[in-house]
């Protein structure tokens, strides 16, 4: 036998060129990313609250109101509601996070003639890298005006630009992806509509539940401190909504800090009662408020979400971390539709028969019998 010869790879000049095009396109489609993140950040909370936003939209629909007033009423109403807790909370929450902030100092103090904690404090230095922090953050707050005057008018123009893109997409979202669907086939059409039907409903779902039950949480530290007579009751309340929308760490780190925060400022009887609190409602919430609000919304694995959490917070910090499980519920759903198709099509891997093939082997002790026409 002769030698098998050589195979010789010839690639050609033209696809070299092409490969070397996609990678400097994805290079600067990264670099550009990179540097316009914060409109990213705009657009994908944009999206997220319009999707939380939409089913209030299709209620006034289906009551016979055209969507472009209920988009109205919607927002007007968001808008009194929000104007009216800013004008009524903000000023007192305001006094009592400056307050808490200034005491904050004297709270670490307390924390090391714990004897456990001094213990670990005199290992790890923790207590005194805390205090630092915390004094360090203090003299910022209260440092220079430019700095504080620059970081308000962004926080405004960024309220401004997401609210009005949310007010764009809740009014033009449709007739723009009807408009991208006219580049599809008409075979793929309404593949396309059921799939962005069920990522509305699940993603738009789990928004709107998830604000729903952080607003409960929210309220039910509120009250709780307010009758202990904690006296930043407010800021950590509001601090507990923020850190309720996020997925299992951030109700344990907010109740953490208000179980702390409440020990520390008003004594042990106090920090117990509010520890018992805590624990009763995660329990209350856990077993009949997420799964009576996030019946039909995103299930995840825990391992994902914390990869995800992980990943949004690296990129965008605390806004990263509230958006990366709408957007990773999102991708879930298209992934989910992939795993459908490709199972209709070849049969599920775990015992399921294969498309046209026979549920039982053909018997070979019976002699075959010629087809009759």
């Amino acid at each position: 036998m002769r030698p098998a010869e050589p195979v010789e790879l010839r690639i050609r000049a033209r696809t070299i060129w092409m490969v070397a095009l996609n990678v400097l396109g994805l290079v600067a489609a990264v670099t550009v990313l990179r540097r316009v993140s914060f409109v990213v950040t705009w657009v994908l909370v944009a999206l997220v609250l319009a999707l939380a936003l939409d089913p209030a939209v299709s209620w006034l629909e289906r009551k016979k109101v055209r969507r472009g007033f209920g988009v109205v009423l919607v927002a007007v109403g968001l808008l009194a509601f929000l104007g009216g807790v800013g004008a009524t909370v903000a000023p007192m929450a305001l006094d009592q996070g400056r307050a808490l902030a200034e005491k904050a100092p004297e709270l670490v103090d307390k924390l090391q003639r714990n004897e456990g904690l001094a213990a670990l404090d005199a290992r790890f230095d923790i207590l005194e890298r805390a205090k630092s922090e915390v004094g360090s953050g203090a003299k910022l707050a209260a440092g220079s005006l430019f700095a504080v005057v620059g970081s308000v008018a962004y926080g405004v123009t960024g309220t401004v630009t997401v609210f009005v893109l949310t007010i764009f997409m809740l009014l033009y979202g449709r007739p723009l992806v009807g408009s991208a669907l006219e580049w599809v086939s008409p075979d793929r059409r309404p593949r396309l509509l059921e799939l962005g039907r069920r990522t509305r409903k699940s993603v738009g779902g789990y928004v709107a539940g998830s604000l729903i039950i952080a607003s409960i949480g929210g309220v039910v530290s509120g009250v709780t401190l307010l009758v202990l007579g904690v006296p930043y009751f407010l800021p950590l309340a509001l601090l507990m909504i923020v850190l309720g929308i996020i997925p299992y760490i951030g109700p344990l780190l907010g109740g953490a800090l208000i179980v702390g925060t409440t020990f520390l400022s008003s004594g042990v009887r106090s920090g117990v009662i509010a520890l018992v609190v805590f624990v009763a409602y995660q329990q209350l919430e856990n077993e009949i408020l997420q799964p009576l609000v996030q019946r039909k919304t995103i299930r995840m694995n825990p391992l994902i979400i914390a990869l995800v959490m992980l990943a949004g917070t690296a990129y965008a910090g605390i806004v990263g971390a509230l958006l990366a499980l709408p957007v990773a519920g999102a991708v879930q759903v298209v992934l989910q539709d992939v795993l459908e198709r490709r199972k209709a099509r070849y049969g599920d891997a775990n015992g399921d028969e294969q498309p046209g093939a026979s549920a039982e082997p053909p018997d070979r002790s019976r002699p075959m019998r010629p087809a009759t026409t």
